[in-house]
């Protein structure tokens, strides 16, 4: 089975947009680019986070591939906002204490990133090529779980960045291989407003 992890394309992000998309414009050109890139690759199935930036963006990959889009909650941003706008710490620098009123633990997205992998690898075929359009921060986790570890190693990813994992169980050298990460046919260079290529938690 391939998995290639898409990260959401450019949005607006706090904006209000009058003709109803979430895509910047280019937003839409690093979605198109991904969407060339990933059609080459004649993927076999779509999922995306059930956040608009993400299924906009699924939708885009979707023209290109002549695919149906699944929405799969297991794939959106961890939820770390405090309900009375306190700036929080990073979630992975604060799990060993508990979120607050509204918030998700690291632990708990840890879980239901595992769950969402771990049901992906039961159904596994050798022939699969799923596109998972996601978030910044399931990047991290999926590195975490993978990779073992609870060292906070954040993974430098762009909108529209592609990550391309390969499961082989049984295989002599590992049941997971990396094949790229930050790939895709064009990624913009992070900005001031977003100078690591992640944000917490709207990334």
């Amino acid at each position: 089975m391939d998995l290639y992890l898409l990260r959401h394309a450019e949005d607006r992000a706090g904006q209000h947009d009058p003709h109803g998309t979430l895509l910047t414009g280019a937003g839409r050109r690093q979605a198109r680019a991904a969407a060339h890139w990933l059609a080459e690759r004649r993927p076999t199935e779509i999922r995306t986070s059930v956040l608009p930036r993400a299924r906009l963006t699924a939708d885009i990959v979707a023209e290109h591939t002549g695919l149906a889009v699944r929405e799969d909650p297991r794939l959106n941003e961890i939820v770390w906002a405090s309900l009375d706008g306190e700036r929080l710490p990073n979630p992975r620098e604060d799990r060993l204490h508990p979120p607050p009123p509204g918030a998700e633990s690291w632990h708990a997205f840890m879980t239901r990133v595992a769950t969402c992998m771990s049901e992906l690898c039961h159904r596994a075929a050798q022939d699969q090529r799923i596109v998972l359009v996601t978030h910044s921060g399931f990047f991290d986790a999926v590195n975490e779980l993978l990779c073992g570890g609870a060292g906070r190693v954040e993974l430098l990813t762009a909108h529209a960045g592609i990550t391309h994992w390969q499961y082989r169980p049984a295989h002599p050298g590992g049941a997971w291989l990396l094949h790229q990460h930050n790939a895709s046919g064009v990624l913009s260079p992070p900005t001031d407003r977003n100078p690591a290529g992640t944000r917490w938690p709207s990334s």
